[in-house]
């Protein structure tokens, strides 16, 4: 990758969004504390890592919110078995870890590594919008959609989503340049940033199973049809024969291998496991993907309804109608990374919310950003921008003042 002028842009973009978080935090720290809708423990020991000067306590501390507690706590205490931390995976608290020991702020550290993996992040969809064949202002539109989308704040925030988002891109242009390799690597990484990189395997699979066939970049249908053929047909298994001598995509198992490995170190080691952890500690079983859509629909019909609510479901219906267009339109492998994910999200069977935290979970589906490029109207495109964006900073106000949002 060489330097782009495009990606003036949008580093102008990601530093306008930045530093209105950071005012927006500013502002809610300038005022009464909020009360936290969240303590015990792990907050009071993440609370022991916090700098109490006044330039910390309106740039920093404002962002310890929910689930960056966790990470901290693991960061500067590390894990236990008994008080729920296992179920967050180790990359991000580790690399907080290290570099908050270097500058000797923890949250620091955890939002300077989210800010430049946001960074990376935005840079690396615009590179995969224009591998998929989008062309330069269609690429930036498709950036702005993934900014401008209601929890894209998230990637901020002292939480996974941006450095899980950079190792999953960073894994699909790998891929796309038949560095196996790098994009098992990259995979592996991602699966200890949030386990649901383990469902980068079967992706990868299937971009080295269509580059065998030849088919790489052909449109769906085709795409899938000679994929079928590598198996059923003698050129086809030929083909796929001489693909396989080349080992290096057996580094396409790192990111499955990885998660197996993560589980049983976990088991091993007498931490436990994430499901039963999820379980003993939010009351979140985990379930068949099925079982778990089916459960939602249970909920749909039977329980009553909060705002965030109402965003989460409106964003799930967005979501599905667009990767229903994406059948037809995107790769399949973007396609199956897309409807794996959203099938591991319902495993979730038991949530305390109807959807609880789809709008923050979905921003990983990057695939769908590439479909609403295709939107031509000005005046659709930018009403869509204004109302993400107005959603965005009214949700992001609400998380700075301990609402629950995602």
């Amino acid at each position: 990758m060489r330097w782009k002028k495009e990606w003036i842009l949008l580093i102008a973009l990601f530093l306008t969004l930045r530093l209105v978080s950071s005012a927006l935090g500013a502002v809610i720290a300038s005022g009464p504390d909020p009360q936290p809708l969240a303590s015990g423990p792990i907050y009071t020991a993440a609370d022991a890592l916090l700098h109490q000067d006044r330039i910390s306590h309106l740039l920093v501390n404002v962002w310890e919110r929910w689930d960056t507690g966790w990470y901290l706590k693991i960061a500067g205490f590390g894990y236990n078995a008994a008080d729920g931390t296992v179920s967050f995976l180790p990359l991000y608290p580790g690399l907080v870890h290290v570099l908050g020991a270097l500058i000797g702020n923890e949250l620091l550290a955890a939002l300077l590594i989210s800010s430049l993996a946001c960074l990376l992040t935005i840079l690396l969809f615009y590179e995969v919008a224009r591998c998929e064949g989008l062309n330069n202002p269609s690429a930036l539109w498709a950036s702005f959609f993934f900014a401008f989308f209601p929890s894209f704040f998230f990637l901020f925030a002292a939480y996974t989503d941006s450095l899980f988002l950079a190792l999953t891109l960073g894994t699909w242009l790998a891929a796309r340049h038949r560095q196996w390799v790098a994009a098992g690597l990259l995979g592996g990484l991602a699966t200890l940033c949030r386990l649901q990189g383990a469902l980068l395997s079967p992706v990868l699979g299937w971009v080295f199973l269509a580059g065998a066939a030849g088919v790489s970049g052909a449109r769906p249908m085709e795409q899938v049809r000679q994929v079928a053929a590598l198996w059923t047909a003698r050129s086809g298994r030929s083909k796929l024969w001489a693909a396989l001598k080349n080992p290096a995509w057996l580094a396409l198992l790192i990111p499955a291998l990885t998660f197996l490995g993560y589980s049983l170190y976990l088991s091993l080691s007498g931490l436990g496991s994430i499901p039963a952890t999820l379980e003993q500690h939010w009351g979140i079983r985990t379930v068949a993907p099925w079982t778990g859509f089916g459960l939602f629909l249970e909920r749909l019909f039977t329980t009553p309804r909060v705002f965030i609510d109402w965003i989460d479901l409106g964003s799930l219906v967005v979501v599905l109608v667009l990767l229903g267009l994406g059948l037809r339109r995107l790769d399949p492998a973007l396609s199956l990374y897309s409807w794996l994910t959203l099938a591991l999200f319902f495993m979730r069977g038991t949530p305390p919310h109807l959807l609880d935290s789809f709008n923050r979970y979905l921003l990983s589906l990057f695939p769908v950003f590439l479909i609403l490029a295709g939107m031509r109207s000005r005046i659709l495109r930018l009403g869509w921008w204004a109302l993400s964006l107005g959603l965005q900073f009214f949700l992001l106000l609400g998380f700075l003042d301990w609402r629950w949002v995602a």
